[in-house]
């Protein structure tokens, strides 16, 4: 009878060593959070200037004004073969635009004139004149009648070198920190009933 208890005794012993105390370790692996350090990269927008050409008109001045030009006209006529030659004075009206270049440039300047009746018809109604910076040249339209004349005066154009600031963008390297997850291998100790019934 000793014997028996004994033996469930030491049954009693090695099931509660196999179910309850922990004699085997293992490894098994958990997923964990880490801070890590990101780059990344960022459009940022600064000022530059940017430089471009742009068509100016030449600087002048023009000044319009009339002149009186003394003249002769001769005419003949002619009866029972003797010619009779008749000669007779007048005064032309002469339309004048006085066109300086007060630029730092040449070019050609045009002027247009508006009168009631040229009298060399509409060939004298346009001018073009190269003029040197600083110099002055006079356009004229003779006309035997004026009226309410008026001119125009077209210049012509030269590039100059122009700035202007712009919001342009470039890319800046920067850095963060962000939450990251791996894989991490530990350790435990477990029963020897639970390392037969769950890891073999």
């Amino acid at each position: 009878m000793k014997t028996v208890i004994v033996s469930i005794v030491v049954v009693a012993m090695i099931a509660v060593v196999v179910c309850l105390v922990p004699l085997k370790e293992v490894a098994y692996t958990v997923m964990v959070d880490y801070e890590d350090i990101e780059t990344y990269y960022e459009d940022v927008p600064y000022e530059d200037t940017e430089t471009y050409i742009e068509d100016v008109l030449l600087t002048f001045e023009a000044d319009g004004y009339v002149k009186r030009v003394k003249g002769t006209e001769t005419s003949s006529i002619t009866i029972g073969g003797y010619t009779e030659t008749i000669t007779k004075e007048g005064y032309l009206d002469v339309a004048c635009v006085a066109v300086t270049n007060t630029d730092t440039v040449a070019g050609i300047f045009k002027v247009s004139f508006d009168v009631a009746r040229p009298t060399f018809g509409e060939i004298t109604l346009k001018h073009s004149a190269l003029l040197e910076p600083g110099q002055t040249k006079v356009a004229e339209c003779p006309a035997d009648y004026l009226g309410d004349w008026t001119y125009t005066v077209t210049p012509p154009t030269k590039g100059i070198e122009q700035g202007r600031t712009v919001t342009k963008y470039q890319q800046v390297e920067r850095e963060r920190t962000v939450t990251k997850q791996r894989q991490e291998t530990r350790y435990k100790r477990v029963t020897l009933l639970e390392f037969l019934l769950r890891y073999q």
